[in-house]
């Protein structure tokens, strides 16, 4: 959200929470007690997206980083035991399947790296344990690279998921912010006046928590409060 939505959402906040406070009150006007009530499941709705529209997706960049490192490791050392078990077995077939120099790897991007890896996974796969623990190779290490590649296959989609999310998240919170703007204006403002004589106090609590506290740039003229 920006720095506009933010001073709106806690406007509404307050107006929701004044009201609340005066049940007796805002039930005089049935329609003005929905739209209070609506405007309520707005805010916290609203503050639910905003956690995932603010996700910060370095974290997810970190993490996958890591991931990769351990994947590299993992299958420079897991594809050279298969290719000295295939060689001893003349397998020219899974030799040529996992004949990847040591340095390959690091040169690998993204999607090479993952086909990569998948290849060594399925191919280790069929390989005896024993056998694999005759290269070297032991089944943690077996079943390290298997979770790995999973994780890694998740996590290289994490951060277009996480933009997905966020878009997603910024498109609702477009549509939240339109309905309790027409709420407010549209109805809430215009029974609110009654409030005057129905109760003085309430109304000008009304009006206090209707008024959006917000600074627009210095270029700008006014301070950007919207009030009844």
């Amino acid at each position: 959200m920006n720095n506009y939505q933010k001073a709106k959402l806690d406007s509404y906040k307050l107006i929701v929470k004044e009201s609340l406070a005066k049940p007796a009150t805002i039930a005089l006007i049935p329609k003005f007690q929905r739209g209070i009530e609506r405007l309520g499941e707005i805010n916290v709705e609203i503050e639910q997206l905003a956690v995932i529209q603010e996700k910060d997706l370095k974290g997810i960049a970190l993490d996958k980083g890591k991931t990769i490192d351990q994947v590299i490791d993992l299958s420079v050392d897991i594809s050279g035991a298969l290719h000295s078990y295939a060689q001893e077995r003349n397998d020219l077939i899974l030799m040529d399947k996992v004949n990847f120099p040591a340095s390959s790897w690091e040169k690998m991007d993204n999607s090479d790296l993952l086909t990569n890896t998948g290849i060594v996974v399925d191919e280790m796969r069929k390989v005896p344990v024993e056998a694999m623990a005759e290269e070297g190779i032991s089944p943690e290490e077996m079943q390290q690279l298997e979770d790995l590649y999973n994780e890694y296959n998740d996590v290289k989609l994490a951060p277009r998921e996480a933009v997905i999310d966020r878009s997603g998240a910024t498109a609702r919170l477009t549509e939240l912010f339109s309905e309790a703007f027409t709420i407010v204006k549209g109805s809430l403002d215009k029974l609110a006046t009654q409030f005057k004589r129905k109760d003085p106090d309430y109304y000008f609590a009304y009006k206090a928590a209707r008024s959006i506290n917000y600074r627009r740039a210095k270029k700008a003229t006014g301070d950007g409060s919207d009030e009844v």
